[in-house]
């Protein structure tokens, strides 16, 4: 579910009032930033940018999209399906000082439930019992919901727990692995992730395509691996990465202990550094 506010713009006896450009729209909120365009960009009326997608960094945990509706010459404030308290205070933050600058008031404010508006998202979720993971898009990193952690945020204090499991995701110190591809002579997809030795890694208990890839890989089946990474010198250039041992990803995860495995989300893992003899003991077990 989408939910939208609509702030129209001010009208006098000589027409609309210039629209603000998306510089200004930005102004109005002390530390407000679009993750959607550069720089150059901020000087064009936002009715020319298709939308700004903006957070308040520091405070944000999701994004939330900001645009200019012409047919009802309204400027238009869009919530992601699900975000924080923390991050419904920057969009209403912002949502009331373009109301003041209009001097309109604000539509689709005036019965809204921000508790009311998770539960209803959660419930939408829910009704799909077949998808094993919902994923959401943090300020930083993915989420992976389970159907287990949605039907815990219908509880008394669901809020607070998925706050909890969005600032765990979002604000890890470590490294978040993303997969690679290849296509080998027999035309066989390698999908790769790799762990590099002393650096705390993220990685997915399941693999899974990035959405940048599902076009190209759509119906393919993809072999996945672990590549072993050496880091030689500071690790400041990119010939300091040396890949010397390649697994099978679940013989990978299989011949890791518990004791260096958390659980961040349904489908994440944070592992801790590994010991230079744990890092050689894997690499013994190379099976590519």
């Amino acid at each position: 579910m989408v939910k939208r506010f609509l702030i129209p713009n001010k009208i006098s006896v000589l027409g609309e009032q210039e629209i603000l450009t998306a510089k200004a729209v930005l102004g109005l909120v002390d530390g407000l930033e679009s993750h959607s365009y550069e720089a150059s960009h901020f000087l064009e009326p936002l009715d020319r940018l298709q939308y700004m997608e903006c957070a308040l960094v520091g405070k944000s945990r999701f994004l939330f999209k900001v645009s200019y509706a012409d047919s009802q010459k309204a400027y238009q404030v869009e919530l992601p399906d699900l975000l924080t308290r923390k991050d419904w205070a920057v969009a209403f933050a912002l949502i009331q000082a373009l109301s003041t600058i209009t001097g309109n008031p604000v539509a689709g404010l005036e019965d809204f439930s921000f508790d009311r508006y998770f539960q209803e998202s959660v419930r939408t979720y829910l009704t799909d019992k077949k998808v094993r993971f919902t994923l959401i898009q943090g300020i930083f990193h993915p989420i992976f919901l389970s159907q287990e952690n949605l039907e815990s945020f219908l509880e008394a204090d669901g809020l607070e727990q998925f706050e909890a499991l969005v600032d765990r995701v979002q604000f890890s110190d470590a490294h978040f692995g993303t997969a690679t591809f290849y296509q080998d002579q027999e035309q066989r997809i390698h999908g790769v992730y790799r762990l590099a030795q002393g650096v705390k890694t993220v990685l997915p208990k399941e693999p899974f395509v990035p959405a940048s890839y599902v076009g190209q890989l759509a119906g393919k089946e993809v072999h996945w691996e672990l590549h072993l990474v050496q880091v030689k010198g500071d690790g400041s250039k990119p010939e300091d990465y040396e890949a010397i041992a390649g697994l099978d990803y679940f013989v990978f995860l299989n011949s890791l202990s518990e004791e260096l495995l958390h659980e961040l989300d349904a489908n994440q893992l944070e592992i801790s550094p590994l010991s230079p003899e744990e890092f050689e003991k894997l690499s013994l077990v190379s099976t590519i």
